[in-house]
């Protein structure tokens, strides 16, 4: 009995592993900038996985990396990624620096 219950912790354990392998190796770097150019320290760091918005609060500029470059992301000048918010888009890693409101979402498709 005792060796089939170490036995079965083991096995949770190396799928626990297994399991937050595959989601780091998926997961996308936003960092975003209270100034434009993405440059200096970042105010906030996320790691999201694919088809996430991710919402921040009024932003000069956002890096994304650590992504594929055929993955598209749109950038919003609102919280919750809605269409009509979107004020640029691009695919793959890049920098986006705010128009004439800050940026406040990020949607990685």
């Amino acid at each position: 009995m005792a060796m089939s219950m170490a036995i079965s912790r083991a096995l949770c354990v190396l799928l626990l592993l297994g399991v937050a392998a595959v989601m780091s190796a998926e997961a996308v770097k936003i960092e975003t900038f209270n100034e434009r150019g993405c440059t200096g320290g970042a105010t906030n760091t996320f790691y999201v996985g694919r088809n996430q918005c991710q919402d921040f609060i009024d932003q000069g500029s956002v890096r994304v990396t650590e992504i594929d470059p055929d993955v598209r992301v749109s950038f919003h000048n609102q919280q919750g990624c809605e269409g009509a918010s979107s004020v640029g888009q691009g695919h793959g890693s890049l920098c986006m620096n705010q128009g004439a409101t800050k940026l406040r979402s990020v949607y990685v498709a």
